[in-house]
């Protein structure tokens, strides 16, 4: 996991050097010599060939405030503001320049269509004037698939080295189609991390309703379906005497959270929408048993009316109102709520009057190897390289450089001091919960292209039952496969 490594890197790094001074103290004739590379990023040596050049970046960050709040920042620092992750990118950035010479620039483009039409008319007018893209990971597949992205898997002598922690491997895997590669993602950027699928539990009902502690249950390897279900239905209680559990009363839920999120609980049961061979070709594997059982599972959760509550069952997605499902976890009156890792940065749950835990998403059983998570994929950024990109040795540089310095300098700042310290208070459990929960991140590749809107599968069937899916399947897996293969032709031609 990205963020753990690192940080251990940088400590061992550390200590091995206070070793070494400790060892050669008062010995004259070694001082003068050391091995402690020079150049501020040292696989990348030193160099002064980029002086006066200028890496432009088309970007583009959620329209939602501060529960994205550290988009700008990974990007786009502006200038020092004594917010310990800001100031540590804008120092970055000035230590690049100092050492290399470049500068970063970003043009910002906000919207999902309007990023890709600017894209669009930017190319057939020859005013693309950017080299690189950074926008949300679905946005990005739609663009991959147009033709306008370089494969970062055969630019020659590229800089990269997307074999390394500072680049997010597993997330290469899940991402590639036949080895092609356009998108990367890791310490570069922190909305990857923002946008990571989790589950937020209320301390105080479990205590008040005597439960098992669900974090002591992640530690044991039983954090599964089937407890998060229990423990749903024993905290929820019908408070207003009238006999319906709603969500705009008094009355306490086991769980709430969005439609979508029957698609991460399928995710943390390890079971994305495709598989994929040996020679790296994705498959629909939608309707293989353990899918099917993992889907007929959560289907049992979430339409359990007395106990469960996901936002699309009162409000339409974009109704003013859609929030009122979420805020009975903020208000105290939910022990579950599913969503991703912003959330503990976004001001309404900073300023929720609970004590609160954090979990990773619940695994289908106990004979499951590991626990998985799942993306936002609408907001989980990547970077892509420009097609025909006129100076790719400068490019692939400028973000190897970036992505380094990311880990060394910004991620301790997000992940450690920020993330773990400042946001997750009261708590002696979550930071290694953080830790579990990034181990395993999936990115389902038919999410991302969302090839049939199949993102919107399990969603669709949420009323219909477990027949729906199969009859679901069998109407649009034509469709899918179709859209899927025409992507697959486009790479491999």
């Amino acid at each position: 996991m990205k963020k753990t490594v690192c940080i251990l890197l940088v400590v061992l790094m550390a200590f091995g050097f206070i070793l070494t001074s400790c060892n050669d103290a008062g010995d004259e004739s070694k001082a003068e010599v050391s091995n402690v590379p020079t150049a501020y990023v040292p696989h990348l040596g030193e160099t002064d060939k980029y002086n006066g050049k200028e890496l432009v970046i088309l970007a583009s960050g959620a329209v939602v405030g501060a529960e994205q709040s550290f988009c700008k920042e990974a990007i786009d620092p502006g200038e020092l503001n004594d917010e310990p992750v800001n100031d540590a990118s804008f120092n970055r950035y000035q230590k690049l320049e100092q050492n290399y010479g470049f500068k970063v620039k970003t043009v910002w483009q906000e919207g999902y269509d309007p990023y890709i039409q600017r894209v669009r008319d930017d190319k057939a007018a020859g005013t693309d004037n950017y080299d690189v893209f950074i926008t949300g990971l679905q946005t990005l597949c739609g663009l991959a698939a147009e033709g306008f992205f370089a494969d970062l898997n055969t630019i020659e002598n590229s800089n990269l080295q997307l074999d390394k922690p500072w680049w997010d491997q597993p997330f290469n895997e899940d991402m590639s189609i036949a080895n092609h590669l356009y998108f990367a993602t890791g310490d570069i950027l922190m909305m990857d991390d923002e946008n990571t699928r989790c589950i937020l539990y209320n301390k105080d009902i479990v205590e008040d309703k005597g439960l098992e502690n669900p974090a002591q249950l992640v530690y044991d390897h039983q954090w599964t379906l089937e407890k998060l279900y229990s423990m749903a239905k024993a905290a929820a209680n019908e408070g207003d005497g009238d006999g319906v559990m709603t969500v705009t009363g008094g009355d306490t839920w086991g769980l709430v959270q969005a439609a979508f999120e029957s698609y991460t609980l399928i995710l943390g049961s390890d079971c994305p929408i495709v598989s994929k061979d040996e020679d790296d070709i994705p498959r629909l594997a939608i309707m293989d048993d353990r899918n099917f059982d993992a889907f007929t599972k959560v289907l049992e959760i979430c339409t359990d009316k007395t106990s469960v509550a996901y936002t699309e069952q009162y409000y339409a997605w974009n109704d003013p109102n859609a929030s009122n499902v979420v805020a009975n976890f903020k208000n105290g009156q939910a022990l579950f709520y599913t969503t991703v890792i912003s959330a503990v940065n976004g001001e309404s749950l900073r300023e929720a009057e609970i004590r609160y835990g954090i979990l990773p998403i619940p695994m289908f059983d106990e004979e499951q190897e590991t626990y998985c998570t799942t993306i936002n994929p609408y907001w989980f950024q990547a970077v892509s390289i420009k097609k025909n990109c006129s100076d790719m040795d400068f490019v692939t540089f400028a973000l190897e450089a970036m992505a380094w310095t990311g880990k060394e300098y910004i991620t301790p700042e997000y992940y450690e001091r920020t993330l773990k310290n400042k946001r997750i208070l009261d708590d002696d459990d979550s930071a290694e919960m953080l830790d579990i929960i990034f181990s395993n991140r999936i990115a389902d590749v038919a999410i991302c292209y969302n090839w049939d809107d199949c993102i919107q599968y399990y969603n669709r069937v949420l009323t219909t039952g477990a027949t729906g899916l199969s009859s679901l399947v069998e109407s649009e897996q034509d469709q899918f496969n179709t859209a899927m293969e025409s992507t697959l032709e486009f790479f491999m031609d």
